[in-house]
């Protein structure tokens, strides 16, 4: 366990670094620098095991060492070894800037690491680490997540950055086995997608900056400092390690005040159920294509014109829904007429009332005050006690940073206790409803998982064009890569996946090459249990000047794709 008085961090924030030059470094560099960094300090610690914070006096000596290539003969060993013997901690960042790529971005940085291209050097530097006596902490490529070009690893594939963190930590593992491998980053929605896993990191820390991590962000600005504190922190709630609160140049140790810390213990306490973190193994590695899925695949329509309703394949068929509709009755009327046609339903309660409020930023707060408890009674008896599963969707697609929704750009926790409210509010769950947790799948979208014992299924949404910034069909991503990209952000929530709303736009034979491909990948992961198509156009409003996606498909179109999804890999 560590000791506030005793914290040691040699943080190797491993940067292949191009535009940005903080220590002016250019190609008439050979040798490595060895600069002092007074800028970080460690400042508190959070620990993931009680949920609180504590205040921590760092005597650490930071230094930022950068590499200008990779040979091992330009470390500058005699520096190094005049640091180690000192007394107080040490706390190095190491930065790549190999002299070849100076002055640009160089993106294959990862592969180098991959490739073993900088493994000589490091070795020495690990060996020559491996002699102090005091303890050591290391940190590779820090802020990872933050979607800027800063640093070379950032926009980039996540499981990229985890397999090049892996390797280096497995180097300090074997080379200098007292090193603590320390995960660092912004704590920047997201973040947790570029978790490596509890095998490869000893300690976490998040940077405590004043300013925002990038300009025009689409997140709303945090409101306080302890807001900001508090935010970020909860993103760390599904990492099992102790987590660092570094200083910054803008947020110093003098600037923590200790009033910050005792309220937000107090907002820890109080709300240790949703900031608790797993008590199971966390999936970390890249999702498991290579399982056979089994035949009980269910398939659904969202088709209000009841074009494909009557196919063979379908058994569900998805209706949304909002608070008036279920108070004047239209629910029930929609609702009644798929039941006889013996039809499993997706039910998606928007927790909205009408037109005139549906913008109102207090809903999810009208919500925890019963304001609502009505409705939910009345809704819950209409789907109960029927033969056919209901999954019951409530406040989707929370994450997407844009104001379609009055649930969207709100707080994560008051999200969650929502949600949480909603889905335990029939304190005896029927038996045929199922609780269906609906976000996008978008970044940083598990920051609102409300946990598994509330949660049956977990949905995602799939749309070739994602937003109203993609006008040409051409342009569309395919379905299997924006699949992987939304399982891997969904690898802490263990619940089975109903892809509840899917859609193509184009021409037909467009459609159904994009759709061949889409079966092609959902036979690939055990872990679907359902689809369901959107058969219609978007709300058109929710498109500003851009035209409406149609991803409305033919009858022969629907049959062919369904008809592939029986062939399943041997």
């Amino acid at each position: 366990m560590l000791k506030k008085t005793a914290l040691v961090l040699i943080a190797a924030t491993i940067v292949f670094f191009g535009g940005y030059k903080i220590l002016q470094i250019n190609r008439s560099h050979t040798t490595d620098a060895l600069l002092p960094n007074s800028s970080q300090q460690i400042i508190a610690i959070f620990d993931t095991s009680s949920n609180r914070i504590s205040r921590v006096t760092d005597s650490t000596l930071h230094y930022t060492l950068s590499w200008v290539n990779d040979l091992e003969q330009s470390l500058p060993k005699e520096m190094l070894q005049s640091l180690i013997k000192k007394k107080e901690p040490l706390f190095i960042n190491l930065q790549i800037w190999h002299k070849e790529l100076i002055g640009k971005l160089a993106k294959e940085v990862a592969t180098n690491i991959l490739n073993g291209d900088y493994d000589k050097k490091l070795i020495s530097l690990l060996e020559l680490l491996a002699k102090s006596t005091k303890p050591v902490y290391l940190s590779f490529n820090g802020e990872m997540e933050v979607p800027v070009n800063k640093y070379p690893w950032q926009y980039q594939p996540c499981m990229q950055y985890i397999r090049s963190f892996r390797r280096i930590a497995l180097a300090c593992k074997k080379y200098s086995p007292t090193v603590k491998v320390v995960w660092g980053c912004a704590g920047y929605p997201g973040v947790e997608e570029y978790w490596p896993g509890n095998d490869y990191v000893d300690l976490a820390f998040i940077n405590m900056s004043l300013f925002p991590e990038i300009k025009n962000d689409p997140y709303p600005p945090y409101s306080s400092v302890t807001e900001m504190m508090r935010r970020k922190i909860f993103r760390m709630r599904f990492i099992n390690k102790p987590v660092l609160l570094m200083g910054a140049s803008s947020f110093g140790r003098e600037t923590l005040k200790e009033e910050w810390i005792t309220k937000l213990n107090s907002i820890l306490l109080s709300d240790k159920t949703i900031y608790r973190t797993p008590t199971e193994p966390l999936v970390t590695d890249s999702i498991d294509a290579n399982k056979r899925r089994d035949n009980n695949l269910k398939v659904g329509v969202y088709d209000p014109m009841l074009l494909l309703v009557a196919q063979p394949k379908v058994t569900v068929e998805h209706i949304f829904t909002d608070i008036e509709s279920v108070d004047n009755g239209f629910f029930k009327k929609n609702f009644d007429s798929v039941i006889a046609r013996q039809h499993d339903v997706i039910v998606t309660m928007e927790p909205w009332k009408d037109g005139k409020i549906e913008k109102d930023s207090a809903i999810l707060t009208h919500v925890l005050n019963g304001v609502y408890d009505k409705t939910w009674t009345r809704l819950y008896q209409q789907i109960s006690n029927v033969q056919q599963t209901v999954y019951l969707r409530w406040g989707h697609e929370m994450e997407i940073p844009v104001n379609r929704y009055a649930w969207q750009n709100q707080d994560p926790v008051t999200y969650i206790k929502a949600f949480r409210y909603f889905a335990t509010f029939q304190k005896t769950k029927a038996a045929n409803i199922k609780i269906v947790w609906g976000p996008a799948g978008d970044r940083g979208s598990v920051e609102w998982w409300p946990g598994e014992e509330v949660v049956d299924y977990i949905s995602i949404a799939i749309y070739g064009i994602p937003d109203k910034n993609i006008n040409d069909y051409t342009k569309q991503q395919s379905f299997g890569a924006i699949l992987f990209n939304k399982l891997h952000r969904m690898r802490f929530a263990h619940k089975p996946i109903f892809i509840t709303e899917f859609g193509v736009k184009g021409p037909e034979a467009y459609q159904k090459k994009w759709l061949e491909e889409a079966a092609i990948a959902i036979n690939k992961y055990p872990q679907i249990k359902g689809i369901n198509y959107f058969n219609y156009a978007d709300t058109p409003k929710a498109w500003g000047d851009a035209d409406t996606p149609d991803w409305s498909i033919t009858v022969a179109t629907f049959n062919s794709f369904t008809n592939l999804l029986n062939n399943l890999p041997k």
